[in-house]
């Protein structure tokens, strides 16, 4: 016998859960980890690092540059710029897996 065909018997909370479930079965990507996927994530958290932490690294070359404070802003703003770029990465790629909290 199908489960289907036996849910006359659940109590309308379990079947809306067991329809639930069912639809979000049928959105989840079907399509097997490639080379290409894994490189394109890669790509989803590298990015936003690199860029962020070059954009904090101009930025604190140029406070340095004007103020003659050498080292000082360059490190404070290319340590600000990795951890904004890391945060960025974290969210895009825990959206991505499916794994970041969306309200019902």
């Amino acid at each position: 016998m199908n489960a289907r065909e036996d849910d006359s018997d659940l109590g309308p909370d379990l079947r809306d859960v067991l329809r639930k479930d069912s639809a979000r079965r049928a959105r989840r990507e079907t399509s097997p980890r490639t080379f290409w996927r894994g490189l394109g994530i890669i790509g989803m958290v590298g990015w936003p690092i690199a860029l962020a932490s070059v954009a904090g690294a101009f930025l604190g070359r140029g406070l340095d540059s004007r103020w003659q404070t050498a080292p000082r802003y360059t490190f404070l703003f290319l340590t600000i710029g990795v951890c904004i770029g890391c945060y960025v990465a974290w969210t895009s790629v825990s959206h991505k897996n499916g794994s970041a909290r969306h309200k019902p």
